[in-house]
Order: C-alpha cells, then structure tokens, then sequence
C-alpha cells in the first residue's frame, strides 16, 4: 500500500484548553481525512460520558466527511496500569480498557490504543511483564470478539519498565500472542530512546499498524512539524519502504500549542501533504 495525504490524521489533545466542537470544526476545515480520539476531560472522558454519547460523536465526525483511526482513552495521567502489582489498579485499569473497547464500537473506530504500564522501579520487571501479558490477552480476545484491533505504544523508561524500545514492544506483542494486537510507532518516543523507524520497521514487521507521526526534540517531545529536528520526508520514505499503509497520526502534546492549536495543525498538515502524494 503506498502512503498518501489520505492517511494524515489529526489528533485533539493539544486542543484540550478548547471544546472538541472546536477541534472537529479545524479538522474539517483543513480537509482532513481521519481523526484520532483522544479519549480524556474535557472531551470524551469515559467517567462522564455514555455509549450513546460515543455513537453521536461517530455520527458527528462522519457528517463532517471524517473518519476515525483510534480511539485513544487517556491513561498515562489518570490512575491505568496493566502491569501495576496493586490488584485494584489493574482490575480497574481492565475494565477502564473494556468500557474503551466498547465506546470505540459505538463511535466507528476500527481500533483502540493501548500502553503497557509499569511495575514499581525497585520490582522484578518479569513479574510486571507477566501481569501485563494477562491483561492484554484479556482484552485482546474481547477485542477479537467485537472485530476491534489493540494498538500497543512503548512507554518513555520514566513510565515504564515493560516496553520501552521497539524490539522490548515485539517481545511483548509475541508473548500475548493474539491476531487482534499490533504495535506502533511514535516518532518522537523513538527519537527519546536513540531509535529510528528502521528499528520499529525491523522489529514490527507487519504488526506495525499504526504511526504518531509528529516532530520531536532529543528529549522526547511533541512538537508541531518544523520545530524539531526530525524529517517528515525521511521517515515516510522509510514508512513507504516498509509498506505501512496506515494512519500518519499528528500527536502533538506540548504546551506551547495549547493555546493557538489550529496553527500547530495546520502546520503539520501542511509538512505532511508536502512529502505525500495526493492519492
């Protein structure tokens, strides 16, 4: 499959000092074609909001000409962790997953994000591995039985001590062993840990099935494209290579955006059609 400007996709969370009316508004505008859901306050906050609630967004983003790449509830802020060894965390971390999995049905999205999480730092890390194996396979045959697909994200070392780089991310996805998990690339939490797409190409293979694509600084962050020091065109082309014919998803997070959010968009969207073809 050959990337084209078809695949960009516009994220909301650095539009979360504005309404999500605002963010699908400047979606539209731009002419974009996918959206990634993030699934937090005070957009789409599981806590406060209904299956009906997820079927009306669904409606709301088609009508506008969009469709949605992922459904991607918050969970490395609020109190979710797979691989946690506090019982209580992990059951409510499950069942946070599987009322996920259930508004990405109703909203129209093909898939939910999930990350690993983390045992204590001064733990055995093959027991938190353990316990996120178990709960991954748990919500990967639910997955499996709505017709939904897990996108699996290495976590920064500060977050996580399960899946950190790409080879530790394929260790993890070969070990739940489920046709309904995949892994993906983030471009920046790459540049954080010294790797490249190459790495993520080598190790994924065909499980790689999803790509936040956004510029970054050495430390990690992320930024709108033309502030960092990644280059969209050398990292489609590795993507094109590979064959991944998935979404191009702009996360940008940092809190210079907040504010001014359209422009960091557009910005993007802009960097991104620049290296695409229309297709």
């Amino acid at each position: 499959m050959t990337l084209a400007q078809t695949h960009i996709c516009g994220m909301n969370f650095h539009y979360f000092r504005h309404g999500l009316d605002r963010f699908l508004d400047d979606a539209e505008a731009l002419g974009l074609p996918l959206v990634e859901i993030w699934g937090a306050a005070p957009h789409f906050y599981l806590g406060d909001r209904t299956l009906a609630d997820a079927r009306v967004l669904g409606a709301n983003i088609r009508a506008r000409g969009m469709a949605i790449s992922c459904f991607t509830p918050e969970q490395c802020v609020y109190p979710i962790n797979l691989g946690s060894p506090q019982a209580e965390l992990r059951d409510r971390s499950i069942r946070y997953f599987l009322e996920s999995l259930e508004m990405s049905v109703e909203m129209g999205s093909p898939a939910l994000l999930v990350t690993p999480g983390s045992g204590f730092a001064d733990q055995s890390r093959g027991e938190a591995f353990e316990r996120c194996v178990a709960g991954l396979q748990l919500l990967a045959g639910r997955a499996g039985k709505l017709g939904q697909k897990l996108f699996l994200e290495a976590l920064p070392p500060a977050w996580s001590n399960i899946a950190v780089t790409a080879t530790e991310l394929r260790t993890l996805l070969d070990a739940v062993g489920s046709n309904a998990l995949f892994g993906m690339l983030d471009t920046a939490g790459a540049l954080g840990t010294g790797e490249t797409v190459t790495d993520y190409v080598n190790a994924l293979g065909d499980r790689l099935a999803h790509v936040h694509m956004i510029d970054s600084d050495p430390a990690g962050s992320h930024l709108s494209w033309g502030d960092g020091v990644l280059s969209a065109q050398a990292i489609v082309s590795e993507l094109q290579g590979a064959g991944y014919g998935g979404a191009l998803s702009i996360e940008i997070t940092s809190p210079r955006y907040y504010l001014d959010p359209k422009t960091a968009m557009a910005r993007s969207v802009a960097a991104l059609r620049s290296v695409l073809p229309e297709g």
